[in-house]
């Protein structure tokens, strides 16, 4: 596969509602339908290349012309499956959509995946309200003033520095069971360091 197209996961969470991100799923050079979601696709007249999964919520009688690749190991989530067989592919980067919404256990287990995942595949996932991206080391957002930014550590502790956050951390211990992290940016690019990965939720 071509590791320069611009490769779209839709999990069979809440489709975005917004016609910018719906588009930007059709503008995909490439996309991957987790399962359940192709039919969700389907109704919006979108044809992913490629359905993942155990197909416990495929609607198959409407599936036509689309390569399936069942992923029948029940230990996993047919989302982790689908990122390793990314991984097993070579593709590098992915644009996420329906992460959220619908199931209230798939929606965290999506973001813990995610975060398992945050070394081995560039990834930034879409919602009507939010992009979500990972953060380890030092890394610069695009942002704009007033925009919110929230951030989660979702395994141990992470220790947190900011740049351009109208309230600034420095050396903060963050923890799960700290609530989120609520801030503003204050220019068109904020400065996040995080001794361990965290996510970086960022308002539309």
């Amino acid at each position: 596969m071509n590791r320069k197209k611009n490769v779209s996961i839709v999990l069979n969470g809440q489709m975005p509602d917004d016609h910018v991100l719906v588009n930007q799923i059709i503008d995909s050079g490439f996309i991957i339908a987790v399962d359940g979601s192709a039919n969700k696709l389907i109704d919006l007249g979108i044809i992913p290349d490629v359905i993942i999964g155990d197909f416990d919520s495929l609607q198959a009688k409407r599936i036509k012309n689309v390569k399936l690749i069942e992923t029948p190991d029940q230990n996993k989530t047919d989302f982790r499956k689908t990122l390793d067989w990314c991984i097993e592919k070579n593709i590098l980067s992915i644009s996420i959509f329906g992460i959220s919404g619908k199931s209230d256990d798939h929606f965290l287990a999506n973001y813990y995946t995610l975060c398992d995942f945050s070394e081995k595949i560039s990834w930034k996932a879409f919602t009507d309200f939010s992009v979500i991206s990972p953060c380890t080391g030092n890394r610069e957002f695009e942002s704009f003033k007033g925009q919110k930014v929230s951030l989660f550590c979702m395994k141990g502790s992470s220790t947190i520095t900011s740049k351009n956050l109208e309230y600034p951390l420095k050396s903060y211990q963050l923890k799960p069971s700290d609530k989120a992290v609520r801030n503003i940016a204050i220019a068109d690019q904020c400065e996040i360091e995080s001794t361990n990965t965290i996510l970086v939720f960022q308002g539309r």
